[in-house]
């Protein structure tokens, strides 16, 4: 029975209940192909028997499986075809809807930057926004090849440049994409007239007004004023904390870096909307941006020009040996001036500068080359940055130290013979070789007599050396009182830190810093030759022109130390005063007597005034008569290779009737001798201030603030 089973199944033609077959039922069929396959009625009979007791047995059939799995088959493409009738009939609407659904993006507009300007006012702009025209070319087009050559020839750019522009990753996915200008140039007006008078050839394309940096003075404080540009990797976190994107421009270095927050302004947003595809529908709503506060500052633009001008013309005379003592390589130099009331900071310079806008739009690397490779080094913020041993003009801070801890009195004299003995027998000589005598600490200062402040260095050490016990001004009084001058210490002036180099002053704990950081190069010792050459500003003491003006400028006002401010005042957009920045007070020097200061006043005075002054020559014709002036020069050996010692001035002067009003430091490395390549650039700026004093601080919506008129 078996074997004739599985034959006959074999037999069975095919699929038997496929759709669309006849609509015979399955066991008609069977029984019709059984009736052609026997050869009697009774073979059938029996046929339907032995059929019969198969199913009777409790076997399936496979047909009757092959006919339920038709049915559902047949049941799921009926509830398709269903389903997408009522698509397509029923829902259209709704299909057609969605299909057509949108969604709205915010991109932000760029707020023109606040403006940096001078004590003079709106008339004194050192760094503004100009708008100027771009052309953006809409993502639509970004496969537009024919398009982009006919903007290619109109623009004067390469196709190039056009799709490098798409795959920027720094710009915004729904955002316009600039093609023109390229950095240092600009796009003509009739090419904007071309582009507005043709919309239609030149689909996507979007003429539109943006805004670039511009340094309308140059060159002048470029150092100090900065540069702006992309936001950096390390920038990211916070910038984006306080709601920029990632393609921000800011500033990078100087007072576009330092006051970013006020200057950048409040970004205005364009609400778009946008199809499923990422195109743009149409412009929903906009919100105008609002211009940075502007950053006025203390500086006073005419006197900057000033100095600037006398700095770079003393520069090159020095080199061309036009002035006394030879011809000198005076690869750099550096300037301050500070109102010695308020530490407000009125002039500030740096040889060599640079062009302030070579940075606008991106520096070309060739220019950054330039800059880098140019003698001198004009990305060197020498004001500020780059500290080296001050000579003689450190001996304000010995001679404050040796008065206050009566280490000396006003009459106390030595003899100054022209060399001084260490310990050990090493000789050490006035910087000019000259012998003055016996002199006390005004004459000393007066003259310059390295050989008087050898032995208060000297003094000092063996004080606590012999009895440290019970000494009361401890091992370091000399770096103590240099301290609250300033000196080696953080300014505080309003310049990003990193900028800034607070400097050193040389000292036992010092010498121990130095040398676990650098032990082959720096002995961990400090002996009393260490000591003595502290007093007169060498061994490891080392410090910027700013720090000296500010020390010198503590003096003048009888010991207060003002941090240095650039700025004046925040000014919004509106013309009102958003901040004015006070004078911030730093440390006091205490003087032991009144006696004691005016000692060291006259020694200053007489360093530009009376015969033994090394500065006299640079003061020759001066008019004393009416103001007060004291200086003190400064020469000092370089740990460069050069044997050229770096030239230094401090002074201060004003008035007679009000007292000392300003305060000067000047610095010409490898210039020679402070007396004649520091002190004639002090003596300019003081004679110029004498003659056309300082004008008010004026601030939009508030009367002037008092200035200094001539005298």
């Amino acid at each position: 029975m078996k074997p004739r089973r599985v034959g006959r199944r074999r037999r069975f033609p095919g699929r038997l209940d496929l759709p669309g077959e006849s609509d015979e039922g399955s066991l008609d069929r069977l029984r019709r192909v059984m009736a052609k396959s026997v050869s009697s009625p009774l073979a059938a009979v029996e046929s339907e028997r032995r059929t019969s007791g198969a199913r009777q047995s409790g076997r399936p059939r496979v047909g009757m499986r092959l006919s339920v799995t038709a049915v559902v088959v047949a049941g799921l493409f009926a509830v398709l075809l269903v389903r997408l009738w009522s698509i397509q009939v029923i829902h259209v609407h709704s299909a057609v809807s969605q299909e057509l659904i949108t969604t709205t993006r915010t991109i932000q507009t760029t707020s023109p930057r606040g403006e940096i300007i001078a004590r003079g006012g709106m008339g004194q702009v050192l760094a503004t926004d100009v708008p100027q025209w771009v052309v953006t070319l809409d993502r639509s087009e970004a496969n537009n090849p024919a398009l982009q050559q006919r903007l290619a020839v109109l623009l004067g750019v390469s196709t190039k440049h056009i799709t490098s522009q798409f795959a920027d990753p720094q710009l915004g996915p729904f955002a316009p994409v600039p093609i023109a200008p390229v950095a240092g140039s600009t796009v003509p007006a009739s090419t904007i007239l071309e582009l507005l008078g043709h919309p239609k050839e030149y689909p996507g394309v979007t003429p539109a007004l943006a805004y670039q940096r511009s340094y309308p003075q140059g060159s002048l404080a470029a150092q100090i004023l900065g540069y702006i540009g992309p936001l950096q990797q390390s920038e990211l976190k916070y910038y984006l904390n306080h709601g920029y994107q990632v393609t921000d421009s800011v500033g990078q270095s100087g007072l576009e870096s330092y006051y970013e927050l006020p200057l950048r302004g409040k970004p205005g947003t364009e609400t778009l909307e946008v199809d499923p595809n990422g195109n743009i529908v149409k412009q929903l709503a906009t919100t105008q941006p609002v211009q940075g506060d502007t950053v006025q500052l203390n500086l006073d633009l005419p006197l900057e020009q000033m100095l600037s001008s006398a700095l770079a013309n003393h520069v090159q005379a020095l080199r061309s040996g036009s002035v006394p003592g030879g011809a000198q390589p005076a690869p750099w130099a550096a300037a301050v001036v500070l109102d010695v009331h308020t530490g407000a900071v009125l002039a500030i310079a740096s040889y060599p500068g640079y062009n302030a806008n070579l940075w606008v739009g991106g520096i070309s690397s060739s220019a950054y080359a330039g800059l880098v490779n140019e003698a001198g080094h004009p990305l060197d913020n020498y004001a500020v940055a780059n500290p080296q041993p001050p000579g003689s003009t450190f001996k304000l801070a010995t001679a404050t130290a040796a008065l206050n801890d009566n280490l000396i009195t006003p009459s106390y004299t030595y003899d100054d013979r022209g060399s001084y003995v260490l310990p050990g027998g090493q000789v050490l000589h006035d910087a000019g070789g000259e012998s003055l005598g016996v002199v006390n600490v005004t004459s000393a200062l007066a003259a310059s007599s390295d050989i008087f402040f050898y032995n208060l260095g000297a003094r000092f050490w063996n004080a606590w050396a012999s009895d440290a016990k019970h000494y009361p001004y401890g091992q370091t009084p000399i770096q103590d009182t240099a301290a609250a001058y300033g000196l080696g210490q953080e300014p505080g002036v309003d310049l990003p830190s990193s900028e800034v180099n607070p400097g050193q002053v040389d000292s036992p704990l010092l010498r121990k810093i130095l040398h676990a950081a650098a032990p082959a190069v720096y002995p961990n010792t400090y002996y009393l030759g260490d000591n003595v050459e502290l007093a007169f500003g060498q061994g490891y003491t080392e410090v910027t022109p700013l720090q000296l003006a500010d020390a010198y400028a503590t003096f003048a006002n009888g010991g207060t130390r003002y941090a240095p401010e650039l700025a004046a005042a925040l000014v919004g957009p509106n013309g009102n005063v958003v901040e004015r920045i006070r004078p911030k007070v730093m440390s006091h020097v205490h003087f032991a007597s009144q006696t004691d200061y005016q000692a060291i006043l006259q020694g200053f005075e007489g360093a530009v005034t009376s015969s033994i002054g090394t500065a006299t020559g640079a003061f020759q014709g001066y008019n004393f008569s009416s103001w007060i002036v004291g200086g003190k020069t400064g020469t000092a050996s370089t740990t460069s290779n050069n044997s050229v010692p770096d030239a230094w001035f401090a002074a201060f002067g004003g008035p007679k009737s009000t007292g000392p009003e300003y305060a000067v430091a000047v610095e010409v490395g490898e210039a020679g001798y402070g007396a004649s390549a520091a002190a004639p650039v002090a003596a300019q700026v003081l004679a110029y201030l004498k003659a056309h004093g300082l004008p008010p601080l004026r601030l939009p919506g508030a009367a002037p603030a008092p200035g200094t008129p001539a005298k």
